[in-house]
């Protein structure tokens, strides 16, 4: 008797009656289910959101490393001294009768 008599006491206080309430149970596993569970998640759309912004950055970065290289090409392709002396710089280049030192910074 004591327990059934504990068990109506707890039984008809309003937070049981709120958690037995079947529609409130029903909601609060629908949205449980979209926010974690779903294919379309919106941990998942956030993750994919910041995705997209990181390379959308990086597209942006190749772009401008594209500028730059097509305007090193221009310069090389236009003017022999310049591409004599991107030959000599990057490639070490020399001409037979030449000697070549490389001096490298000490950092």
């Amino acid at each position: 008797m004591k327990l059934k008599e504990k068990y109506s006491v707890i039984g008809g206080s309003g937070f049981m009656k709120i958690i037995k309430n079947k529609y409130l149970i029903a909601i609060s596993l629908f949205f449980v289910w979209v926010i974690f569970f779903d294919s379309s998640s919106i941990v998942r759309c956030t993750r994919i959101k910041m995705n997209i912004g990181n390379q959308e950055e990086l597209k942006e970065y190749y772009r401008e490393e594209i500028k730059s290289v097509e305007e090193k090409l221009n310069q090389l392709s236009s003017n022999k001294d310049s591409l004599e002396k991107f030959a000599r710089e990057h490639y070490l280049f020399k001409e037979d009768d030449e000697d070549l030192f490389i001096v490298e910074n000490p950092n």
